[in-house]
């Protein structure tokens, strides 16, 4: 990254304060905001099951282990290619403009919007049961470790993404890299450092 990179766009500019997205439908405006305490409550669960699920059907402790490191390492490419090709796909018409607003242009507009750092458990539950069924479909039994390892990178994810924005002075070298890393994609330029919980794949692919 550096300091000649091109104006963020006025859609995704940062503001103060917080949006009411849904103001006609007070249901919808609900929906679209999450703490992430209610993550943890719904996924940490769903993790141990997961995980209970893959050595009760016969996988030992140790290769459930490597199954659950190994769907850690997954989630944080998939978490990369998913943040730029999916968050910041390239709209092209007013309805796709309208869409990228909606499923991240809030967040860049709002970003320190403290309901809005989490992604809805209605948007992630359904997002969840696919890839836990490709997993299982593809794997077997094998396929809840990888899918436990898949789960706890995406809370990592939505955990270091709500502590980025609003965790100040914190005395950990790495999480302060992290936080500058993502602080730069949000005031310095949106096509660049795609990690949030890690910057790994953005030096990967120079991002």
């Amino acid at each position: 990254m550096n300091d000649t990179s091109p104006p963020i766009p006025e859609h995704l500019s940062p503001r103060q304060g917080e949006l009411i997205m849904f103001e006609n439908n007070r249901f919808l405006e609900r929906m679209s905001r999450m703490r992430p305490t209610t993550v943890l409550a719904v996924y940490l669960p769903a993790i141990a099951a997961a995980t209970y699920l893959c050595i009760a059907g016969g996988t030992g402790l140790f290769l459930t282990l490597g199954l659950v490191l190994a769907g850690v390492a997954f989630w944080t490419i998939f978490e990369y290619f998913f943040h730029r090709f999916f968050f910041h796909f390239n709209a092209t018409t007013p309805l796709q403009h309208k869409i990228l607003f909606t499923i991240h242009g809030v967040h860049h507009q709002y970003p320190n919007d403290k309901d809005r750092l989490v992604m809805p458990i209605s948007v992630s539950i359904p997002l969840a049961i696919l890839f836990g069924l490709l997993f299982v479909s593809t794997m077997g039994q094998k396929g809840w470790g990888f899918f436990a390892g898949f789960g706890i990178g995406y809370v990592s994810y939505d955990m270091i993404h709500y502590a980025v924005h609003h965790v100040q002075n914190s005395k950990l070298a790495l999480f302060r890299r992290v936080k500058r890393h993502h602080m730069a994609h949000h005031y310095r330029d949106t096509r660049q450092g795609f990690g949030v919980s890690s910057y790994f794949w953005d030096r990967v692919f120079r991002t």
